[in-house]
């Protein structure tokens, strides 16, 4: 059952259990050199979906006596460093835009195998079907336009998106 806070935010069991989880990884977590459990928790929401399932965070150091400026530590899949160490501007601004400060000056990669990802990548949405008459209106709304290759493009880009549509009744 959905509720409502006092700021009028839902208030949900997911809510719950991400905030038990961090609970219980924060004394793990701060032996790794995590400040902060939820970056763990977060990363793929932090990075995006692609680059967490090639990448983990594995540790973070600070200098003694300093909690900013640190070196992320990333666990990388296979051949993926060379990619991610182009991408390391990007994955430092990602991470210090989630925690509001500068907590990572640097990052520093490790080939090593992932564990299993609990949360699949999604796939994308079944395409159902489209009745001739749709074909015919997708067909019709770019004709006007003068160039073969962007019509043939905004024409599949019509069917993709009807196709992505809820079922219509009687079909399968």
């Amino acid at each position: 059952m959905t509720q409502r806070t006092k700021t009028g935010q839902r208030s949900g069991g997911t809510h719950k259990v991400a905030a038990l989880l961090g609970q219980l990884m924060t004394p793990a977590a701060r032996r790794r050199g995590f400040a902060e459990a939820s970056l763990l928790a977060q990363w793929e929401k932090i990075v995006g979906a692609g680059l967490a399932g090639r990448c983990q965070p594995h540790s973070v150091k600070f200098a003694r006596g300093r909690d900013r400026d640190g070196t992320l530590l990333l666990q990388v899949r296979g051949g993926a460093a060379l990619e991610l160490q182009h991408m390391t501007p990007q994955i430092i601004q990602r991470v210090n835009t989630y925690f509001g400060f500068p907590a990572v000056r640097e990052l520093r990669f490790v080939q090593a195998p992932l564990p299993a990802r609990t949360s699949p990548i999604p796939r994308p949405p079944r395409q159902r079907p489209l009745a001739p008459e749709e074909v015919a209106r997708v067909h019709e709304a770019v004709a006007p336009v003068a160039d073969a290759e962007l019509r043939e493009a905004l024409e599949a880009l019509g069917r993709s998106l009807l196709g992505a549509g809820p079922m219509r009744r009687g079909r399968r």
